[in-house]
């Protein structure tokens, strides 16, 4: 009888990877796994996150971490995705911005002994996955900087979160450090209240393999980042996340620049508009009317044009609060061409058009039957597949039949009503 040790690599793989797919019991069923031998201790920890952040410096556990990590059957070499963060659980230096924390700093220029490389690029050698958060490129000194972008060659998802550069072509030298890297998320804060264009940007080649980029757009500096990774031909995912909407018409001429220089390569555009977060700029408030939302949708209009993205396949549309995705639709992709689009992707559909019921008043005078003229416009007419997430406002036994009874016009067309699960029988085809 075979015991489970003798089990192929390619079936403990997958064995692994089915069970830690559910995100919420993956850290605890990781751990299990890796207790069944030493060969799944290997794939196992692969699936792991180490976090580092300022607690563990500010109450003297870095020594005990240092020692773990010399120690000749630690495992940590096997971990796939490290955290780092500049806070942590510490009341130490509240008055400070954590962008002025050097905790970070700490990690990546510690070292093992006098004439040793630093600890962290010698022990996560297989790091697949790398995160920064609240880090001021200025504090970090050339030991850090030096083995931040040379010593994580395998790394291929980049995470900078709240991440702030005093110069954004910093930015472009870490990037192009790291040769295999793959997925890229963007989320900067500009150090200082000015903003200055990129006019001259380094001739660093991005890397090859580069093909999804995910930005949140809290202020300026992620416009900024933009124009250092403009183009990118690899490019064939782009997620926008937009927490500035009072600032929408710079951030469309920045993404709307980024997407014509990306062209035939862009596959699947994601954007994710809230339109009632307010700015950090306390001069804004929220609008009183709908004519400020349709006005900044315009501009959206104006500035991204989406025809310029022949091979564009798919789209996810997440406009908050739920009554302006109408808008949206209305105001800023009213194009007379046809887009390349054959597949929409709006995760709360249901929430949409409960929120068009006559009955509720918060709806701007929008009405279901706006919903349904507004994706039958010509710029959607190769539409053939709309997914939903489902969301619990509908029996899920019949929420494919009662959307598609919303939708009456649109399913005139060969449709796809699909929701958007791992089991999609409850998909109608209406082919």
């Amino acid at each position: 009888m075979c015991s489970i040790s003798d089990l192929p690599i390619e079936l403990i793989e997958l064995i692994i990877d089915f069970t830690l797919f559910p995100i919420g019991e993956s850290l605890k069923n990781a751990l299990n796994l890796a207790l069944v031998s030493r060969t799944w201790t290997i794939y196992s920890r692969s699936h792991l996150e180490l976090s580092l952040d300022e607690s563990r410096v500010r109450f003297q556990k870095l020594r005990a971490f240092t020692e773990l990590c010399r120690h000749p059957l630690s495992t940590l070499k096997l971990v796939g995705a490290l955290f780092l963060s500049n806070v942590g659980n510490t009341r130490v230096s509240l008055l400070r911005s954590p962008l002025h924390h050097t905790a970070v700093n700490t990690f990546l220029s510690k070292r093992f002994h006098t004439r040793g490389g630093p600890i962290l690029e010698s022990v996560f050698t297989q790091l697949k996955k790398l995160t920064l958060d609240r880090v001021g490129w200025w504090t970090l000194n050339n030991i850090a900087r030096d083995s931040l972008c040379n010593g994580f060659r395998s790394v291929t998802e980049l995470h900078l979160r709240h991440v702030s550069f005093s110069d954004i072509q910093e930015l472009q030298v870490l990037i192009c450090s790291f040769p295999l890297l793959e997925r890229l998320h963007l989320i900067l804060q500009q150090p200082y209240a000015s903003y200055s264009v990129v006019k001259n940007p380094t001739s660093l080649q991005l890397p090859k393999r580069l093909y999804a980029i995910d930005i949140t757009t809290l202020d300026q500096a992620t416009f900024q980042g933009l124009s250092v990774i403009t183009p990118c031909p690899s490019l064939r995912q782009f997620c926008w996340r937009s927490n500035v909407f009072y600032e929408l018409e710079d951030e469309c001429r920045n993404v709307g620049e980024f997407l014509e220089a990306t062209g035939s390569s862009l596959v699947e555009l994601s954007l994710i508009f809230n339109v009632d977060m307010l700015s950090n700029d306390i001069r804004i408030r929220q609008p009183t009317n709908k004519v400020a939302i349709v006005q900044q949708f315009m501009r959206f209009h104006d500035c991204v044009d989406l025809t310029k993205n022949p091979s564009l396949q798919r789209v996810t549309l997440d406009i908050r609060p739920d009554p302006y995705l109408v808008l949206f639709l209305q105001y800023a992709i009213r194009n007379e061409q046809a887009l390349s689009v054959q597949s929409l992707y709006i995760p709360f559909l249901e929430n949409v058009i409960f929120s068009l019921n006559p009955r509720i008043l918060s709806n701007e005078g929008l009405t279901q039957n706006d919903l349904d003229i507004a994706l039958q416009q010509p710029a959607l007419a190769n539409l053939r597949r709309l997914e939903f997430g489902v969301q619990g406002f509908f029996p899920r036994q019949s929420v494919t039949e009662k959307i598609a009874q919303v939708l009456s016009g649109l399913m005139e067309r060969p449709m796809l009503l699909l929701p958007n699960q791992d089991d999609c029988a409850a998909g109608i085809n209406f082919l």
